[in-house]
């Protein structure tokens, strides 16, 4: 029997195109040996397959290839188990909050405001040691600022704290939450946290300031001393108004007012009238004596006329 090797591969191939075309037109031997479905006689005649197969895949007899398994779905990663609350975690959140709300409410309480260095009353509530849970520096550092809504710089509790205390617990402070417009506590809050209004005084500002306040204790000091027993309308404790209506006015100025217009209460008159409207000690004087003429008032400042007795006192 024939087999298909690299000499007659040529001519077999061309009698097996016949034979699928026509099988009587080969040789019987050659029709014989391709018609042999003998896998014995095919497994023994290598040539052969090889030429069938190639055949098969040029005139299109080839038999379909079977279809790709499909690809096996990637495998779906296991959803982490929800991780538990951190129980301390979430007090520590709510204790920090708690504090922030007291410092804002009560913080003036703990201001540093003597200046012989006595111990203020403060609040139980402004120690972060003493809530539950404890605010340790270890649970501070843990705590995002960004949950407690404040407006001072910082990433965690342990960050901002210290300028919160500073803020509302030191040589000054603030209260404001009483104020019934929530717009209004909101942008105090965020003006006052932030610093925005808040700098250093330069050393010559300080002695300014020194001297300024020194003139308004002298008079209120004269004026009680030599004049005891009338009534007075003190300006004790509100000493820093006199220069806070003088910063008032310098900025009124420079952002182009001419004309400034004090609505003046009882507190504090005097002060005001030869502080800050410029009327001479000595008119003042006079009429604190009793004495209300023409000549006691000519020296008032342009469009002034004085004050009534009734608010004399310094």
């Amino acid at each position: 029997m024939p087999d298909v090797d690299a000499v007659n591969a040529g001519y077999a191939r061309s009698l097996l195109e016949q034979y699928l075309e026509n099988p009587e037109a080969v040789p019987s031997e050659w029709r014989a040996l391709f018609e042999s479905g003998d896998g014995d006689l095919i497994e023994a005649l290598p040539g052969l397959a090889r030429l069938l197969e190639n055949l098969r895949e040029t005139n299109g007899h080839a038999e379909p290839a079977p279809a790709p398994a499909p690809a096996p779905a990637p495998a779906q990663a296991a959803e982490p188990a929800p991780t538990p609350p951190d129980d301390v975690l979430l007090g520590g959140v709510a204790a920090a909050m708690s504090l922030v709300k007291a410092l804002r409410m009560h913080g003036h309480l703990a201001a540093r405001l003597d200046p012989l260095g006595s111990e203020p009353v403060g609040d139980p509530a402004l120690e972060p040691e003493r809530l539950q849970p404890r605010l340790t520096p270890e649970l501070q550092a843990r705590i995002p600022a960004s949950l407690l809504r404040v407006h001072a710089p910082g990433e965690t509790l342990a960050d901002v704290l210290p300028e919160l205390q500073e803020t509302y617990s030191g040589t000054s402070a603030y209260e404001i939450e009483h104020i019934s417009d929530h717009e209004q506590r909101i942008w105090l809050r965020e003006a006052i946290e932030s610093g925005r209004y808040r700098r250093e005084l330069t050393a010559d500002e300080q002695k300014r300031l020194l001297m300024r306040l020194s003139e308004v204790e002298g008079l209120e000091r004269y004026l009680r001393r030599v004049f005891l027993g009338q009534k007075q309308f003190s300006v004790e404790g509100l000493d820093t108004m006199i220069p806070m209506l003088d910063e008032a006015i310098d900025l009124a100025a420079e952002g182009g007012a001419h004309v400034v217009v004090i609505g003046m209460a009882h507190r504090g008159r005097l002060n005001v009238l030869a502080h800050v409207i410029g009327r001479p000690y000595e008119t003042i004087l006079r009429e604190f004596e009793g004495e209300r003429t023409l000549e006691a008032v000519t020296a008032d400042p342009e469009g002034g006329t004085g004050d009534v007795k009734y608010h004399l006192g310094a």
